[in-house]
């Protein structure tokens, strides 16, 4: 049984952002449409797992370099996976509620998608890695896959309400999934360097922990940003409407 703290930590996170987002949104989203979007997110952890060991048993690159394997994996057997299922909730479910009718709703539903998501991969890596685990996964990763998940809704918007071309998802599902790895491999490489000691030196680690936080400070610049500025949209619109 996980410590109070612990278990606090482990769900804290979700519930925190789920507010956030869900309060920027003038033209709240029904509660039902967002349990069942959550929902769907925490089931995609199966086909996901299943996926990723799929890969795995390939064994591309295995004989390569730790560095070199790891960016390879971080990618194509974790990211993409990951990153593709939660795309398919937002199209496959998300954009055909009647509740999807605005672009900020690709946002909402992208964030929720990722943080059912990651709530369920939250409570596995916490059962085993304690409070420690808890609080970096609190502070950085829920938060990047909420960050992902909007990345993957706002493609979907801009196809449904800007008309831009279908190959704006794919574009999506790529910077998401790239963003993805690219935080996965640093923190991965970050917290083994002691396994990698004659590749990665200790000014190697300073500096990848710059870039790991100056990648986790874009992620939450674009989405704060896009998310004000659909906002003012939003505003924009209801005042023209009171006139």
């Amino acid at each position: 049984m996980l410590p109070f703290f612990t278990f606090v930590l482990t769900f804290l996170p979700t519930v925190l952002l789920m507010t956030y987002f869900y309060r920027r949104d003038r033209n709240r989203e029904p509660r039902k449409v967002l349990t069942g979007t959550f929902l769907l997110g925490m089931l995609t952890f199966i086909p996901v797992v299943f996926v990723e060991s799929l890969f795995l048993s390939f064994g591309i690159l295995n004989h390569a370099h730790p560095l070199v394997y790891n960016l390879y994996n971080m990618f194509a057997n974790v990211a993409i996976p990951e990153e593709f299922f939660k795309l398919l909730v937002i199209i496959l479910y998300c954009a055909r509620t009647k509740a999807f009718d605005e672009p900020i709703d690709g946002i909402l539903n992208g964030v929720t998608t990722a943080l059912g998501f990651a709530t369920i991969e939250n409570i596995f890596y916490v059962i085993g890695g304690g409070f420690g685990t808890a609080l970096t996964r609190a502070i950085l990763s829920v938060p990047s896959h909420a960050f992902w998940g909007a990345i993957l809704g706002y493609s979907v918007a801009l196809v449904r309400f800007k008309s831009k071309r279908k190959i704006t998802i794919l574009f999506g599902l790529l910077a998401a999934a790239s963003l993805h790895s690219l935080f996965n491999y640093l923190l991965l490489t970050i917290e083994g360097s002691t396994a990698y000691s004659t590749a990665v030196s200790g000014f190697m680690v300073l500096g990848l922990l710059h870039i790991l936080f100056i990648v986790f400070a874009i992620e939450i610049i674009w989405t704060l940003r896009t998310v004000r500025r659909l906002r003012t949209e939003q505003d924009q619109i209801a005042a023209q409407e009171a006139q």
